[in-house]
């Protein structure tokens, strides 16, 4: 018997995103951190998070980010339409108001395809802002 390459649940997901979420038939969410990491932000500039969203379960509905708020960062959480597609493109912004460290736990949930009984899954980021420099001539 020859099997075909994994997906999503069960092997490696191919990715320069920092995480990766994916969702099974059952329309339970895995969001998970990736080898790669997110580079010190700009304060006062908003900058996109991207990460691919690996549907093995085809389900449509929302998938929805929730965040507890952190002093000092502004979030822009969209609801991302899941299209039934195998693999889609998904995001948030990000904007710091001084320097500083910060520990983001973030919440994907899909909704609607199982009535709202899809499983939560968390997952914590922790991205650094630095000062913009300013060059006078």
């Amino acid at each position: 018997m020859v099997h075909g390459e994994a997906a999503g649940c069960c092997g490696p997901v191919e990715t320069t995103a920092p995480i990766s979420v994916t969702i099974n038939p059952e329309a339970r969410v895995n969001a998970a951190r990736t080898g790669n990491r997110v580079a010190s932000l700009s304060i006062g500039e908003w900058h996109t998070i991207e990460f691919p969203i690996v549907n093995t379960g085809y389900v449509t509905g929302r998938l929805v980010i929730d965040a507890e708020p952190v002093r000092s960062v502004e979030l822009d959480l969209p609801v991302h339409e899941l299209s039934g597609q195998p693999r889609q493109d998904g995001g948030f912004r990000v904007r710091f108001g001084v320097p500083a460290v910060v520990d983001l736990t973030l919440t994907f949930r899909a909704l609607a395809s199982l009535g709202g009984l899809a499983i939560h899954s968390s997952l914590h980021l922790i991205l650094r802002s630095h000062p913009t420099t300013i060059s006078i001539s």
